[in-house]
């Protein structure tokens, strides 16, 4: 099968830059030989996933219906393999913080920050949650080390704002949400905070000690 996208993908993109495609041409794109290549057309044309279509200038080649759809389908595939790859799962429990992130939020930089590079703006309050299991300890640990949305520190006149990871996230399937990682914090790395739109404990109807699973995409 990854002949066949190496194939089709590459005759898309002949077409796109030449605005046709021969099979000599694409034999030297290939670097195949012209009776190598025609071999491997004859395959995708009994599978109905090419068409060729004989001109002055030789046999021009175009994909069928079928054709796209199958490397549509396999550029899905493969975008989801990539998604899942860069999906970190974290299970914790439901905690009480002391109201810090109350006041994280009712500050206008990061309001206005995290509605610019995460697209919503976030219930003025966090959800904390305490990682008690070593895989999911882990798991936030690789977060330090992964690529985050950046939210710059920020000088006001008689403070600065610190800087802050976030890393978009679904909590028990419900989304959007994300973990924000302050960079200066008095959280230990077995407590995260999660911001949404939503007011979070009301929407999963949540409670202290109640386990949530957090996917967050980094």
């Amino acid at each position: 099968m990854s002949s066949e996208i190496c194939y089709l993908s590459k005759i898309i993109k002949l077409v796109k830059n030449k605005g046709e495609v021969t099979q000599q041409l694409l034999a030297k794109e290939l670097g195949l030989s012209q009776q190598s290549v025609s071999r491997k057309l004859k395959d995708l044309e009994s599978q109905n996933l090419i068409i060729r279509v004989e001109s002055k200038e030789g046999e021009i080649i175009k994909l069928t219906e079928e054709g796209e759809n199958l490397l549509v389908k396999c550029l899905e595939d493969i975008n989801e393999a990539l998604k899942y790859q860069h999906e970190i799962k974290i299970k914790g429990k439901v905690t009480s913080g002391l109201g810090e992130g109350r006041i994280f939020l009712s500050l206008p930089y990061y309001m206005e920050s995290f509605k610019k590079f995460l697209g919503f703006t976030p219930y003025p309050g966090t959800l904390n949650v305490v990682i008690y299991d070593k895989c999911s300890f882990e798991n936030r640990l690789s977060l330090d080390a992964s690529r985050a949305i950046m939210i710059p520190e920020h000088k006001e006149e008689k403070r600065v704002l610190g800087a802050v990871k976030a890393f978009p996230a679904v909590v028990n399937q419900l989304q959007p949400a994300a973990i924000v990682l302050p960079l200066r914090t008095t959280h230990p790395k077995s407590v995260i905070e999660i911001i949404s739109p939503y007011f979070l404990r009301e929407k999963l109807n949540l409670k202290d000690g109640d386990e949530i699973i957090i996917e967050a995409l980094a």
